[in-house]
């Protein structure tokens, strides 16, 4: 059902309404999201944002490519429970894998040089521990984990 109103500025409005457990005729409430003032109704083009509450403080596991053509475990081997990123301090790329062992491809991602970056969304937990791979020993990257 609609029932008809008029706002503040007397232009007729409709609001949907249904039937409480009573009979009674109740205002029907949509999820919406309002940005700079203007709520629209929420849906797959305007999904509700959503706030991970379990997020943790960050912690760094930023180094250099110990051994040239070898992957090496980020974070202490420790998987990350929320999130984690990696950015390519270095000038030769950089690859990333939270699936197995980094490698110059394969299931591994590629950080492109000179500030190339990797983050994954807020509340991604990896199947296991983070590694990353350089050909070059000395390659400089910067890493947290949350």
């Amino acid at each position: 059902m609609t029932l008809l109103v008029k706002d503040a500025n007397t232009t007729i409005q409709a609001l949907s309404t249904e039937l409480d457990g009573n009979g009674n005729l109740v205002p029907l409430h949509a999820t919406a999201s309002v940005t700079q003032g203007v709520a629209t109704p929420v849906g797959p083009q305007n999904p509700l944002p959503v706030v991970n509450t379990a997020g943790a403080v960050a912690s760094d596991g930023s180094g250099t490519v110990a051994t040239g053509g070898s992957a090496q475990t980020l974070f202490g081997g420790t998987a990350p429970v929320n999130g984690f990123l990696v950015q390519n301090n270095s000038n030769a790329v950089l690859w990333v894998c939270d699936t197995g062992i980094a490698s110059a491809g394969g299931a591994s991602i590629q950080i492109a040089a000179n500030g190339g970056l990797f983050a994954t969304p807020s509340g991604y937990k990896p199947a296991g521990a983070v590694s990353v791979f350089g050909g070059t020993t000395g390659q400089a990257f910067a890493a947290r984990r949350w």
